[in-house]
């Protein structure tokens, strides 16, 4: 009986070593059926990442966005070469343009009741070193000028160190105002791939080309950037 015994032991523990065996081999069904379920959704989402937005699909409230060329010092010269861009089929517009030119910080004393004060004012000042001069004519004539600055740290400088002084200095912006003329082109003309404002911009390295928007009233210069090929 005892023999009995042993036999039966040895057949458990070799059913139990083969079902360990088999059930180990078998890869659990829950891990594969998540894979299949994450994978597409992943794929989809990358495709639409990469997919440029549609017109259509843009959002609303943004203004469409038209090339503009320049600038010309004359509006003779603007017009001439606008007629080729006429010629190749573009919309265009040739607009005038006030800008500001040679924008400097003027430190000043305010104009003195009389020319007589004005040039005790400066006799007083030329005599401390300070250079100086009295304002001849104009809206700020008899004021005292004490000198004009690219840099707005320096006339600040000097400004304070006037005060420091007793006396009033002030600082103002000044410019010389001038013209000039741009060529505005409608964005939805453009059927050469703007092959015809390339030639432009090419034949000609003092013009300069940017994108504005189309509905804007005035325009206003654009900062000195050629416009890119695929304009």
């Amino acid at each position: 009986m005892r023999w009995v015994f042993f036999s039966l032991l040895i057949l458990n523990v070799v059913y139990l070593v083969f079902a360990l065996t088999i059930r180990g081999a078998t890869p659990p069904q829950p891990s594969v059926s998540r894979v299949a379920s994450v994978a597409p959704a992943s794929l989809v989402l990358l495709r639409e990442a990469q997919t440029p937005m549609a017109p259509s699909q843009q959002a609303p409230g943004i203004p469409p966005l038209c090339p503009v060329v320049g600038p010309w010092e004359s509006y003779a010269e603007a017009d001439r070469a606008m007629q080729p861009l006429l010629g190749a089929g573009y919309q265009v517009s040739l607009e005038q343009v006030k800008v500001a030119r040679d924008r400097l910080q003027w430190v000043y004393l305010s104009p003195s009741e009389d020319k007589e004060q004005a040039l005790r004012l400066l006799r007083e000042l030329q005599a401390k070193g300070v250079d100086s001069f009295v304002v001849a004519e104009g809206v700020d004539a008899n004021a005292i000028s004490l000198g004009y600055f690219s840099s707005a740290d320096s006339a600040r400088g000097l400004m304070v160190k006037m005060q420091t002084a007793g006396y009033p200095a002030q600082i103002r912006e000044t410019y010389r105002e001038s013209t000039e003329f741009w060529l505005r082109v409608a964005a939805n003309s453009i059927a050469d791939d703007g092959a015809a404002l390339r030639s432009l911009l090419a034949a000609n390295s003092t013009l300069t080309g940017n994108h504005v928007a189309c509905e804007s009233p005035v325009l206003i210069p654009p900062q000195e950037e050629k416009l890119s090929p695929d304009m």
